[in-house]
């Protein structure tokens, strides 16, 4: 009897009949001889009401305290799925993640789980119970309440499945598995049928939403498969695995497997700095938590660079604080932002031993008249940060010229 861990997002607890729907589609999971365990998130748009009512008391409300109003969300959704499978004669029990022992760092808002205690989710197990566990939250050692950030309740599912030693965790969601592009801009995008976990935690990491990037790298380090799977309709969906769990056939015969984006991005350029500050620069970002991505170095002068770098949009104004007393020290010029642009990335193994792949790129989207302000290379993809109004247009084109395309 093997244990899976299923986790379904918030479009598929988006209502009372969706509930209904996914407590049929655990009954059948037990009805195969498994034991369940599942993670659900708040129901649709739930978590963005909680946060924006905090945002209408305060714009920047007290992270302690917003972690404590965001995690009630999840509280509705599994209370509501454990009522609706015990009228169909199934034995289940709800528990908050603090119930489960979910135990994480003091990272409000961003927490990361850092141990699970399972003695209570085997004994609800071992009764044949199904187990309906908060996603998105843990408690930290001062047994405050912690979220871990959007897409959290993916990490919750795969750390609970390493756990319990899981056959797999299958992620259930509005989408039939992970597809070449985002289908709802390119309509022949495919869906690709197995996936290296590198390929995914890079996908995820330059703009795929399908999975939380941190839930990827938990389970990549642990060796865990993930199922991707449609809430909505039945199918094999995609499955995730070591690259030496692959089937080498299965692979997309191309260089490029598929090509993802993300908008909400910005763009940082601080001129007139020298690489005392530049080093300062990145220490102070790092220990506010702000992550930055593509960055680069210009050598303007003899003793003076220029950095450019990508972040989360979202990001920008805690940036500025966080670099306020460098700024008034005099160590650079000026900060100037950009908050127009987005990330676009082709993603493929071993893209570095084909050098002609960013030429390609570059002259696709010079053809076109699409300026790229910032590109970056790696052994698995190459991304370029471009005006956000050209977005659909490229991600088009890039599909189209990889030859990823969904045959008629």
């Amino acid at each position: 009897m093997a244990v899976i861990v299923q986790k379904y997002g918030g479009t598929s607890v988006g209502s009372l009949s969706r509930i209904e729907a996914v407590a049929e589609n655990i009954i059948a999971t037990v009805r195969q001889g498994h034991q369940v365990v599942v993670v659900l998130s708040a129901m649709a748009g739930e978590t963005n009401r909680l946060l924006a009512m905090a945002q209408q008391l305060d714009s920047e409300p007290a992270s302690r305290e917003l972690d404590m109003l965001l995690a009630t969300g999840e509280q509705v959704s599994i209370s509501l799925l454990a009522i609706a499978l015990v009228k169909q004669g199934i034995s289940a029990i709800s528990l908050l993640a603090h119930q489960v022992g979910i135990k994480t760092d003091n990272r409000f808002n961003a927490a990361r789980i850092e141990n699970i205690a399972t003695e209570r989710l085997h004994q609800a197990l071992a009764q044949e119970q199904v187990v309906i566990v908060a996603g998105f939250q843990g408690q930290d050692r001062d047994n405050n309440i912690t979220t871990l950030g959007r897409g959290g309740s993916d990490t919750s599912a795969v750390a609970l499945a390493v756990a319990l030693k899981a056959a797999e965790t299958q992620i259930f969601t509005d989408v039939d598995g992970v597809y070449s592009a985002d289908p709802r801009i390119v309509d022949k995008a495919q869906r690709i049928g197995q996936l290296s976990f590198e390929a995914m935690l890079v996908m995820a990491s330059l703009g795929a939403k399908v999975l939380q990037n941190r839930a990827v790298e938990y389970a990549f380090k642990h060796g865990m498969p993930i199922r991707v799977l449609s809430s909505f309709k039945p199918d094999q969906g995609t499955i995730i695995l070591t690259q030496e769990q692959l089937l080498a056939e299965t692979c997309l015969p191309t260089i490029i497997s598929s090509i993802v984006h993300h908008q909400q991005e910005a763009l940082v350029l601080i001129d007139d700095i020298d690489s005392v500050s530049v080093s300062e620069i990145f220490v102070v970002l790092g220990k506010e938590n702000i992550e930055t991505d593509m960055v680069t170095f210009n050598q303007v002068s003899p003793t003076k660079k220029q950095v450019s770098f990508t972040l989360a949009r979202d990001m920008l104004s805690s940036m500025k604080n966080a670099l306020k007393q460098i700024t008034t020290c005099n160590k650079f010029g000026t900060i100037h932002t950009f908050d127009n642009v987005a990330k676009l990335s082709a993603i493929g193994i071993g893209i570095n031993s084909h050098a002609s792949i960013t030429g390609t790129i570059l002259s696709l989207l010079a053809a076109e008249e699409i300026d790229v302000k910032l590109i970056s290379t790696s052994e698995i993809a190459c991304s370029v940060v471009i005006d956000e109004s050209e977005l659909i247009k490229a991600v088009r084109l890039l599909h189209h010229k990889f030859g990823l395309d969904l045959s008629s």
